[in-house]
């Protein structure tokens, strides 16, 4: 476990495997970064990644307050730590949202953009709207019932998304009820519009067919706010694109990132 002090003294827990260019991995609200497990090693063959427990979240500090801009301030201060100039960047759903952040503040440090499963909506949380939605079904049911439906509005095939998910660490049960609703409000209200306006970096979004935490309505909405961004939309995957269609997945993050690296690279 590697960790850092930042500049208001929150440890955040990360981890850099490979050698090469740098390839920064982000993921949504309530994850972590084993989400990534599978894609790291992939990508750790030919390059550096770079992984980050966001503030809140995993093995970094809990904490009763944080403030959306927070998340860009700690990977500037983490990539400064590692002496990294530059870098691609992979971010999952709300993690797309930190990395779209990341990049309109710190543009020459930003190679290319991923964001898998971006939303545009930031009133509530992707999972809390999904369970509004099915509200008038489901909200009289047992919490595992409910667990169970919902599921089935998340992956293109439940026992898949299942099976990835026994991969990931649990530390949500570690949050405190304050220290996750610190987590929500974060990304309540973050203004990601304005963000988005400022990209000037090469941006692909990457989006789930079946995933309905996030749709690919709101993915292309995302897509028609960056000037240029190319649209990929995978067929047989939900919220996890990368792990659901890892391959696939692979060789398109792989092949943009190489087309917007730095002349003389790879």
């Amino acid at each position: 476990m590697d960790l850092m002090k930042t500049k208001d003294d929150v440890t955040l827990n990360y981890r850099t495997t490979g050698e090469g260019n740098a390839i920064l991995l982000l993921h949504t609200a309530f994850d972590n970064f084993s989400v990534f497990a599978e894609l790291e090693k992939a990508l750790s063959r030919d390059y550096q990644v770079v992984l980050v427990d966001l503030r809140g979240h995993g093995y970094s500090d809990k904490l009763t307050s944080i403030q959306f801009e927070d998340y860009a301030s700690d990977i500037k201060q983490l990539l400064d730590k590692l002496y990294i100039e530059d870098c691609a960047i992979i971010g999952h759903e709300l993690g797309a949202s930190v990395a779209v952040a990341f990049a309109a503040q710190y543009p020459d440090m930003v190679t290319s953009l991923n964001l898998v499963n971006p939303t545009i909506l930031e009133d509530s949380l992707p999972a809390d709207r999904l369970y509004e939605h099915y509200a008038h079904k489901i909200r009289n049911w047992d919490e595992e019932k409910q667990e169970k439906f919902l599921d089935k509005h998340l992956y293109y095939s439940k026992r898949e998304g299942k099976k990835f998910l026994k991969q990931i660490s649990e530390t949500n049960s570690l949050n405190t009820d304050n220290e996750n609703q610190a987590v929500r409000e974060s990304f309540i209200n973050t203004n990601i519009r304005h963000y988005l306006g400022e990209i000037k970096v090469p941006t692909l979004i990457t989006a789930g067919q079946h995933g309905e935490r996030t749709t690919i309505v709101e993915a292309k909405e995302v897509a028609d706010y960056v000037p240029h961004a190319q649209f990929k939309v995978f067929e047989k995957s939900g919220l996890y694109p990368f792990a659901e269609e890892r391959t696939q997945f692979l060789k398109v993050a792989v092949d943009f990132i190489k087309a917007h690296e730095p002349e003389g690279v790879h």
